[in-house]
């Protein structure tokens, strides 16, 4: 008796085609790296049944491939996966955690994962330039700037001055509702609403210097009456016509 031959099913190949393009959309649609089993049970109905070593083998090629990108295990024993790099996963950590509340850079840090703290500065400055967060005044003098994903609210800070000044005219004898009262006629008025200009003192202009004279006009010595002599001396041979002597001038007897 002859034994039952077993057929193989064969290989669907479309479903090895199909699968990166539908884990790409899966992984687009999620807002942080997904785990592998999560990402199993979000593929189309007819692409869960592949196995769970069918699947990393499938996302090993496509990182490698720079197509997907492998993060740290976090909360889970799973590897996880994203089609966006490291710093855009950090940004959103970043910008789920100042949500709530404004926070410096120090509590910042320790409400992210050990494996995103370094890139915490860089990344919040570079949100910062692109306008996804932005700077608020820091809470006191010990910690440095907060960011937050909201504009700072001048309310908050106006509230806490005017506690502050408000206390210290109470202990001069003013009451509440007289500080109050004063605070916003002082707003109302057209003075406080427009300041005005402060101009710079004119300034009166300086007299030009007198330039001074070159030190061999100062210090040029005069010609003295021999070192004249001298000259009229030297001079006079040059022209020997023009003097006589006393012979040449007295008539010659005959």
């Amino acid at each position: 008796m002859s034994e039952p031959i077993t057929q193989t099913a064969p290989v669907d190949t479309a479903v090895e085609t199909d699968l990166p393009e539908a884990v790409r959309a899966v992984l687009e649609k999620s807002e942080e790296p997904v785990t592998l089993p999560k990402l199993k049970s979000s593929l189309p109905g007819r692409l869960r049944s592949i196995s769970p070593e069918a699947l990393a083998e499938v996302l090993r090629r496509q990182v490698a491939a720079n197509v997907f990108h492998q993060f740290p295990k976090y909360r889970s024993q799973h590897d996880r996966y994203w089609d966006r790099p490291m710093p855009v996963h950090v940004a959103y950590l970043i910008r789920t955690a100042v949500e709530v509340e404004p926070l410096a850079l120090p509590e910042l840090r320790r409400k992210l994962p050990d494996y995103a703290k370094n890139l915490a500065e860089p990344v919040v400055n570079d949100e910062v330039a692109q306008g996804r967060l932005h700077r608020h005044p820091p809470a006191s003098k010990r910690t440095g700037p907060r960011f937050s994903v909201g504009r700072p609210e001048p309310r908050e800070y106006l509230r806490h001055e005017l506690t502050q000044v408000f206390h210290r005219l109470e202990q001069l004898g003013f009451t509440q509702s007289q500080l109050r009262h004063s605070a916003l006629e002082l707003l109302h008025e057209e003075e406080w609403a427009s300041p005005p200009v402060e101009t710079p003192p004119a300034q009166t202009p300086r007299a030009p210097e007198r330039p001074l004279e070159p030190p061999s006009e100062l210090f040029a010595s005069k010609p003295t009456r021999e070192s004249s002599t001298s000259q009229q001396q030297t001079a006079s041979p040059q022209y020997p016509s023009l003097v006589q002597s006393p012979a040449e001038d007295s008539d010659d007897p005959a």
